[in-house]
């Protein structure tokens, strides 16, 4: 899939009004919240409700200010879809907005009704995910290169704790985010990708990545053992 960077979200082309007008506010956050994770973007308040205006803006833009997201109005969708209510994800406050399988399945169905969002000026995405690759256990896609693995790897915040020496304060959410996949994937899943980006990092020789990962697998032992 193509990168798409935080300030991309700008570009997102709204879908038609007819298309999502009579589907519930909790089941559209929800697709905007997966497209998020697939992008490896945070999914905090701010950005799930920019996804939202740019996509769904008769629903989530401010009334007569059609530019600006009505952070309130996906604030109140958000907890609504707490486990309390529509049971669909689970959030923290200072780390975003996680889907639950609840979630994930509602925003499926969304994408296989959307198709994958589209861009100004970006070729048009294919409506596929990582999530339903792996838990099927397909193993690696063909379009997936090492080099294009280890830097995303690069780029998330556990992998950036580790080299400014505070790996010891990670979070077993910061894992999963760098992983792609959920706190209710299967440890046995889990542990798979890792051994994969192991693999990905020995075959271009990346021996600092090779050591963060051999560190993390030792700090989350027992949440991927559990």
């Amino acid at each position: 899939m193509e990168t798409i960077a935080k300030k991309d979200l700008l570009k997102l082309i709204s879908l038609e009004k007819k298309l999502y007008g009579n589907i519930a506010l909790t089941s559209l956050t929800a697709y905007s919240i997966f497209w998020l994770k697939e992008w490896n973007i945070p999914s905090s308040i701010e950005n799930i409700s920019i996804v939202n205006a740019k996509l769904f803006p008769t629903k989530f833009a401010m009334v007569g200010w059609p530019e600006y997201p009505d952070v309130n109005r996906t604030n109140r969708s958000v907890l609504q879809m707490r486990p309390k209510y529509r049971n669909l994800a689970y959030s923290a406050s200072d780390k975003g907005v996680f889907l639950n399988e609840n979630g994930l399945n509602e925003a499926k169905a969304l994408v296989n009704k959307f198709g994958a969002p589209d861009f100004l000026g970006k070729k048009k995405l294919n409506a596929e995910y990582s999530y339903e690759e792996s838990e099927r256990g397909k193993g690696r896609a063909r379009s997936v290169h090492p080099e294009d693995a280890i830097k995303k790897i690069k780029s998330s915040i556990l992998f950036n704790l580790y080299r400014d020496g505070m790996l010891d304060t990670a979070e077993a959410i910061h894992l999963i985010g760098m992983l792609g996949v959920y706190d209710h994937t299967p440890s046995k899943e889990k542990k798979r990708k890792i051994k994969e980006v192991i693999d990905f990092a020995k075959e271009i020789d990346d021996k600092e990545v090779q050591q963060f990962l051999i560190q993390a697998q030792e700090k989350f032992n027992r949440y991927l053992n559990k």
